[in-house]
C-alpha cells in the first residue's frame, strides 16, 4: 500500500481487489510504492456506533449547533469519499506508468536487434564465402614472389597475370564485406545513440518522482494529524461534548481538504510522468 493510500484500508470491500492488484504488480516485476503505517488509517472508521454517538451529541446540542455539527460531519464524510476516489486514480495511473516504463526499457534493448542480427549473419556469410578466394590469392602471391626470386621469367609472367586477375576479384570481395560491415557498424551506432536519447527522456521522470516522494511525506504527516483529530472527535461524541465535537470536525475538514489537494498534486505529477513516457515511446523505431 502506498503512502498516498492511507485511507484505502478503511474500506473492507476493497481488500480482496487490493490484494489482487498487489499480487499482479509483484508478478510483473513492478516496484511497489513504500508501505505506510496502517495504524494511522485503521482508526478512521464511519461505524454505526460513531454515527449514533454523533447524532446523540448533535441532538442534545440542538438549534444551530446541531445543524452545524451535522453539516460538518456530512462534509467530512464527503471529503473522505473524495480522498478515496483519488487513491484509486493515483494507484491505477502509477502502476500503469510503471508498466509502461518497464515496456519502453525492454524495447530500448531491442532497438535494431533484427537488423543487426541480419547484418551480422550477412557479414559472417560473406567472409565464409570469400575466404577460399582470399586463401588462393595469398597462395598465388607467394608463388609469384618465389618465381621472381628464382628468376623464372616465364613462370613469373604467367603467375603475375593470374595474380592480377585474382587481386581484382579479392579487392571487390573485400569491398563487399566492408560495405556490409559498415552497415552493421552504423546499425549498432544508431541503436546506441537512439537508446541514449530515449533514456535521456525517461530520466526526466526521476525529478518528478522526487517531488511525489516529497508530497507523500507531507501527506503522511497529514495522516497522523487526521488520526489524532479523529481520536479527539470520538472522545468528544462519547461525552456528548458538542463544542469539542464541532472543533474536531472543523480541524478534520481542514486536514482532509489539504490531503485531497496533495493527492491531486500527486495525480497531476503521475499524469506528467505519463506524458514523458509517451514522448519516449514516440522515439522508438
Amino acid at each position: 500500500m502506498s503512502k498516498f493510500k492511507f485511507f484505502s484500508a478503511f474500506r473492507p470491500k476493497m481488500k480482496s481487489s487490493k490484494f489482487f492488484v498487489f499480487a499482479l504488480v509483484m508478478f510483473l516485476g513492478i516496484t511497489p510504492l513504500l508501505v505506510e503505517n496502517p495504524v494511522h488509517a485503521a482508526s478512521v472508521e464511519f461505524t454505526d456506533s460513531v454515527n449514533d454517538q454523533l447524532n446523540k451529541t448533535a441532538t442534545s446540542a440542538g438549534g444551530t449547533q446541531k445543524t452545524r455539527i451535522t453539516k460538518q460531519y456530512n462534509d467530512f464524510s464527503s471529503q473522505y469519499k473524495e480522498i478515496i476516489s483519488w487513491d484509486d486514480k493515483i494507484s491505477s495511473l502509477h502502476y500503469e506508468n510503471e508498466a509502461q516504463v518497464s515496456t519502453v526499457r525492454k524495447q530500448i534493448k531491442e532497438i535494431n536487434d533484427d537488423k543487426i542480427t541480419k547484418l551480422e549473419t550477412q557479414v559472417k556469410e560473406l567472409k565464409s564465402k570469400y575466404q577460399p578466394l582470399f586463401d588462393s590469392y595469398s597462395s598465388l602471391t607467394r608463388q609469384v614472389a618465389a618465381a621472381k626470386k628464382l628468376k623464372d621469367k616465364s613462370l613469373y609472367k604467367v603467375l603475375s597475370v593470374q595474380a592480377d586477375v585474382m587481386r581484382t576479384a579479392a579487392t571487390l570481395a573485400r569491398q563487399e564485406i566492408r560495405t556490409k560491415q559498415d552497415s552493421l557498424t552504423a546499425a549498432k551506432k544508431e541503436k546506441t545513440n537512439l537508446a541514449k536519447k530515449i533514456r535521456g527522456v525517461l530520466a526526466e521522470i526521476d525529478p518528478v518522482k522526487n517531488k511525489i516522494k516529497a508530497e507523500k511525506s507531507v501527506l503522511s504527516g497529514q495522516s497522523k494529524l487526521i488520526t489524532t483529530e479523529w481520536t479527539n472527535f470520538k472522545a468528544a461524541i462519547k461525552k456528548s461534548d458538542a463544542d469539542r465535537t464541532s472543533d474536531a470536525l472543523a480541524r478534520l475538514l481542514t486536514l482532509s481538504t489539504k490531503a485531497t489537494s496533495l493527492k491531486q498534486n500527486i495525480y497531476s505529477m503521475e499524469v506528467s510522468i505519463g506524458s514523458i513516457i509517451k514522448r519516449s515511446k514516440a522515439l522508438l523505431p
